[in-house]
Parts: structure tokens; sequence; C-alpha cells
């Protein structure tokens, strides 16, 4: 009956039921089948769907299939109909109708509030129309933009129902229908994080200020939360009480390198440590040996993380000759046949380890496991446990070891964590960057996780942690532009959102670790040292970590502590003087140590910007986002402002010039 009023309604704003049906509007061009294989396992859209699909928006507008067309029952036309569901929305065909109308949209805003158990009318009309907004009588809502000219209004006016016949608004109205609740702010169920959310009948908008502007505004994901039947949002992830010992700031420290490095760690007010690494083929060169004498080192080093306050995080990674799937290849997953013996040796190295003095809980299972082993050199510090024939490159292979190796940890310790390799995520499968030939990168090794959690992965592992580093010399912001993840809002935000995504889909919601960050030289060393690199690191650092604390990601850890290391990547180099990105790290770790996050700061789109309290106090992290400086206006209570290595900033006035280095504002 409700899809029937809104017919109804939308015939009406066309002058009446007779004076549409005698000539149909022009059809769109046909298009018999549309099928996605950058998205293994993604069923196809078949005409009438297909044509409907591309014609009214597409991926944006209503999400990928999520099951082929089948014939299921609709309540509403009270009969069984050809229905496809994609993740925003549930196509129905209507043969016996002229086009558009021969596919009709379920009513997923309203089918979806009423699943929470929420009444919209229940809730309340607003005051009355608003300045610059879209007022709709009919439900007493209002569709503002947030930005000018970006927003829901904007988002609302510039998509609509394909049809001839209508002007912009009517096609609008077919395709969204009315606005069903004012906006306000609501936890999403994708991700676990609160956005300024609005219902529409058939729709819901959500607002990403985080991103670039096109994708400020995006759908909700009504056609998988209607099909999961999830009674309630999920819980936020990355709370901190959920990893304990964990904070936005820490490091990775090389083996042999704890010498030089444990008092800069405790100066920075470091929370924890990546490890790396063990290695199982030392202690496990022969099938059931255990040649614990080749960890004196690690015995050593962990107990002195201990002993001055670190929490450590251990990588396991490599695989022994006699387990390995390729011979060859020292980085390559184990064979099947060896799955227990692995479980056998973590079960015994997590009972070694997991009590005094040492006391770890934290182990994280390979490096970089979405790799091939034929795209590098085994005898590098990383992972290949990808596999390029698979169509989820390896991962659900991956989820079956763990399946083994998880309890035998959870049975040493309980209270153990166990964290998935760091993924490289070199670039994003849904959006593979154009190359110079003008074909697409291939971005496979993304369904790395995607095959791990098919295959029930999510249920034997704690946490995902990913890779995020980036280059000097890429761009203003090398972080934000970096060039497999710019649409998503770069290499941190943009591989968590992703992560995410992936993980909504199938109903598992775990911490996010960047465990390795970096802004690395990608050439001549020399030259790098010499045109800037160091200042230029020690923003990116700044900025990381302020993001990483800004964006519910459990913690990041810098590659490496130590230095020089790969790439000019370290910060305290066994001789000499520390990097100086190494005093913002010190200046930003202790800042940052017991501070709260508390909101973006509203300025401007010339400026980014984010608030934390830390007891009575209030701090602002500031930076221009594009060349030149910007006058910004300081609140009131502003009390003092430091740079990014956190030297006192001269405060006159009521306003401060803020350019591409990091301001910290402290506030009464």
């Amino acid at each position: 009956m409700a899809r029937l009023l809104m017919i109804g309604l939308v015939l009406s704003l066309l002058g009446g039921l007779g004076a549409v049906l005698p000539a149909a509007p022009p059809a769109a061009a046909q298009v018999d089948e549309i099928c996605f294989p950058e998205q293994p396992g993604i069923a196809c859209l078949q005409d009438p769907f297909a044509s409907f699909w591309q014609s009214n928006g597409g991926l944006a507008v209503f999400g990928y299939p999520l099951s082929p067309a089948q014939n299921e029952r609709s309540v509403e036309a009270n009969r069984t109909l050809l229905t496809q569901w994609t993740e925003r929305n549930r196509l129905e065909s209507h043969p016996n109708n002229a086009p558009p109308y021969n596919v009709l949209l379920g009513r997923m805003g309203a089918e979806r509030l009423a699943q929470l158990g929420r009444d919209p009318f229940a809730e309340g009309r607003e005051a009355g129309p608003q300045a610059g907004c879209l007022w709709f009588a009919e439900t007493g809502h209002n569709v503002c933009d947030q930005l000018p000219g970006l927003g829901f209004r904007s988002y609302w006016e510039a998509n609509g129902l394909t049809d001839p016949r209508m002007d912009s608004f009517q096609r609008s109205l077919a395709l969204f229908g009315l606005p069903l609740t004012e906006a306000k702010m609501e936890v999403n169920p994708t991700d676990g994080r609160t956005y300024l959310t609005q219902w529409f009948e058939r729709a819901r908008f959500e607002w990403h200020p985080n991103k670039p502007d096109q994708f400020k505004v995006l759908l909700g994901l009504l056609g998988n939360e209607l099909r999961e039947g999830t009674a309630m949002p999920i819980t936020p992830p990355a709370d901190p009480l959920d990893l304990p010992g964990v904070t936005p700031v820490g490091v990775e420290i090389n083996r042999n390198q704890t010498g030089h490095t444990l008092a800069p760690a405790q100066q920075a007010s470091v929370s924890w440590v990546r490890y790396n690494g063990i290695l199982w083929p030392e202690v496990e060169p022969a099938r059931g040996q255990r040649n614990w004498a080749e960890l004196e080192t690690v015995d050593r080093e962990l107990q002195a993380f201990a002993e001055a306050g670190l929490t450590p995080m251990i990588v396991i990674r490599q695989t022994p000759e006699w387990a390995r799937s390729v011979p060859a290849s020292a980085c390559s997953v184990p064979t099947a046949a060896a799955f227990a013996d692995f479980a056998a040796f973590m079960g015994d190295l997590v009972a070694r380890y997991s009590v005094p003095p040492y006391n770890v809980r934290y182990w994280e299972i390979g490096n970089e496991p979405d790799v091939d082993p034929s795209l590098i050199d085994s005898s590098l510090p990383f992972g290949c446990w990808g596999n390029a024939a698979d169509p989820y490159y390896g991962g659900g292979y991956v989820a079956d070891m763990f399946k083994a190796v998880y309890p035998a940890i959870k049975t040493a310790d309980p209270q153990a964590k166990v964290v998935l390799g760091g993924l490289l995520l070199d670039c994003d499968p849904t959006n593979p960057p154009l190359l110079a030939d003008g074909t697409r990168k291939d971005c496979s090794p993304g369904l790395f996780l995607e095959g791990f959690l098919r295959n029930g992965g999510g249920n034997y592992v704690d946490v995902i942690g990913y890779h995020a580093y980036t280059y000097w010399g890429i761009a203003f912001d090398p972080d934000r532009e970096h060039p497999g993840w710019s649409h998503r809002g770069g290499g941190l935000v943009g591989k968590a959102e992703f992560l995410r995504e992936v993980m909504s889909r199938y109903r598992v919601n775990k911490p996010l670790l960047a465990n390795e960050i970096g802004l690395l030289c990608y050439g001549d060393e020399q030259a790098c040292i010499q045109y800037g690199f160091y200042e230029e690191q020690a923003i990116y650092l700044a900025r990381t970590y302020t993001r990483t604390k800004a964006n519910a990601i459990q913690g990041a850890a810098w590659y490496t502590l130590n230095g020089p290391n790969w790439r000019l990547g370290g910060l305290v180099p066994r001789r000499g003087d520390p990097v100086p990105a190494f005093t913002a790290l010190v200046f930003f770790g202790n800042l940052f140590d017991g501070a709260e996050f508390a909101g973006k700061v509203n300025s401007s789109t010339s400026l980014e910007g984010y608030r934390f309290t830390k007891g009575d106090t209030r701090y602002h992290v500031l930076w221009a986002t594009a060349p030149g400086a910007v006058v910004y206006r300081l609140p009131d209570g502003t009390r003092a402002a430091y740079d990014l290595y956190g030297n006192a900033l001269e405060v006159s006035g009521s306003s401060i010039s803020i350019g591409k280095q990091p301001v910290v504002l402290e506030l009464r």
C-alpha cells in the first residue's frame, strides 16, 4: 500500500494517471548483462535490471548485486516477482509496466526503519522550512546541504530516475522518495562510527566529511542490512579497552636493535612496540625440533620491553623448508599438511612468552601476506602467502591455517590477541588506478581479506593489521594523495575504510592497526636529505598519528624507531642524533598520551583540524590542505600554540597563520 501511495504521488505531480500512460518515455539503451570480473563471486545483472541499474546511478546508487535475480514473493504487490537485491536497494520486475516503471525499487529506508523498530512519524516533524533547504510538507522535514553546494540537498537534486517526462524534482522523488527523518548523528552499522544521517523512503543518506567531495555523501547499504536482519547497529570498533596496552602511538623495533631504542621509546610515551621478529625455521628447522637457544636475543629483548613498560607485538614469519608450499620460497605459506605443526609451534611459543618475565599478549601471524611468492625475494623480511592464481588471492587458504593456529594460541594463553599480519594493500580492487597505457592496475591482492573472511577466518583472528607508509615527493600531502588510495582519502584512512567495508559484508568487526607507517625516500637518499626530506617526514608523522587518533584506528606503528633502516624510515640511529621526526614523535606521543578525540575542528576546506581533550585542557591540531598560509581565527580560551616539534609559537592578537606544518593550539 505504501508503494502505491508513493507512485500515486509521483503520478499526480506529472498531471495525473491519464496524462502519463498513453505515451511511454523513450527506452534507455538496452543492456543485456553487466558483470563485475574485478569482484569474484559477485552476481551479474541481467535485463531488465541491468539497463535500469546503469541508467539510474549504477554502483554509487545501488551498489553491487548481492545475489542473482530470482523469483520472490512481494508483500506489497501480493504476487511473485523477479527480484534482484543489491547492496543498497532491491529491484523488482513489473513487465506489464512501461519503462522505466517496468522495474520498481523497494522502500528500503522505510523497511529498514521498521525492521529496527523505529517509527519515523513518531519521532516528530521539524519546526518548519529552513533557509537554503528543500522543505517537504508531506513528512515535515528539511533536506539541507552541509557545505555550500555540497551535501544532502545537492545529492538528492543531482540524482533521479531516468524519465524525460519528469522534471528534476520529480525524478529525484521517484528515486529516493520523501525524507522520513531529520538529519542527525547516528551510529553507522557498516563501520560502527557516527555520521550525520538522514533517512528517505528508498535510501539512507550519510555525510562523510573526511572523504573527497564526490564521496562526502554516500548511500547506506540497506540491501545488506535488510537481508541480514541486523537488529541493532554494531558496536563501534577500535575501543582502546579492546586491546590493553595499545594506543595510537606505537613504533616498530627490529630484533637486535633494542639497546639504543628503549630510552627514546619511553621518552616519546610510546605504548607498544611491533617487534620483528621470530622466524619459525630457526626454532624448528626439522619437524618437531625446538631450538630455543636461537632465541637468546629475543629472550633478552622481550624482558627489556616488559621492564620498560612497553607492550610488544611479535611478528612471526617464514616457513621451514620441510613445511613450505613453495620449496624455494622461505616466506611462502605452509602446506596444509604442516598446519598442525605450525599450530603446535605457536602453542609452544605462546606458552613460553606469555608468562613472566616476558608477558607477551600480541602475536602477529605473517607480514604482508597479500603478496604472491613470485613477486619478491624470499630472503627479504616480507611475507608471501598470496596466490595470484586464486580468485581471492589465497585468503581462504590462509583462513584454513588460522583455524588450526588460533585455537592453539588461545589454549596456551586465553588472553592472547592474534593479529592478521599487516596487509600491504597496494591499491583498491574496487577502483584500480589507471595506468599510462590506458589499462587498469592489477589490484587483485586487495581481495585477500575477502577470501579470508569468506572462508570463516573472522572467527579466528582478533585484529586486522595493514600497512600505510608512503613516499616523499609524490604530492603536497603524500598520504592523502597516495596513488592507489586518494579516492578514499589516502593510505591511512582510505585503507581503513576499505577494510571496514569488507568486514561489514561478513558481519565481522575487528579493531584495525596500521602496523607500519612511515614516509620513505624512494631513490637517491642523499638527494632526499638535501631537498628537505627530513622536515617532510616530521610533518607526515605528526599528521598521521593525529589522523590515527581521529579515525578510530586502534594504533599506528612507525617503521622503524631504529635507524636509518630502509629508505631512511628509521628515526634513531645507533650513532649520531635522531632525525627531526623523532622530536615530533616525542611531542605528539606525549600530547596524545591520555588524550581523547573530541571531533573535527569546524573550519574551511583550506584547513584540516581535529579537537582533543586531556583532563581540563583542550587541544586543536590544524594544518593547511594546500600550499600557502591560512589565517585562522583563534578560538576563545586559546592560551598557547606550538609547532610540530613542541616549540612555543607567539600568540598575539586574534589570529594565527597556519601552513603545511601542523600547529597545536592549547585551550582552557
